[in-house]
């Protein structure tokens, strides 16, 4: 399927990330991707920004609707639990 950019908003930094992804995504491979580049010790979650809604680590980005353009919050896990999938998918960072 085709790439296309979303913007992450690191909400304990402040900073924003644009990312290139594939709708075929999952959640988690987006979060280990950005846990690994940016050394994120604490357990994060992805929100949608127009709801702050918390996805699930497990789906699609395509089946989480998350569209081009669209921003998406990385934000400190409020259950401080989950594990974290081995996995990695290569994203391309481009620094806003």
């Amino acid at each position: 399927m085709a790439e296309f950019n979303i913007v992450v908003s690191h909400t304990t930094t402040g900073k924003e990330i644009t990312l290139a992804v594939e709708p075929e995504f999952t959640v988690q491979s987006v979060l280990d991707a950005l846990m690994e580049s940016l050394q994120l010790k604490d357990r994060f979650v992805l929100a949608k920004g127009s709801d702050n809604k918390i996805l699930s680590p497990e789906i699609t980005l395509n089946d989480a609707g998350v569209k081009e353009g669209e921003t998406l919050l990385l934000m400190p896990d409020p259950t401080g639990g989950g594990s974290r999938s081995s996995s990695r998918v290569p994203l391309l960072f481009m620094p806003r």
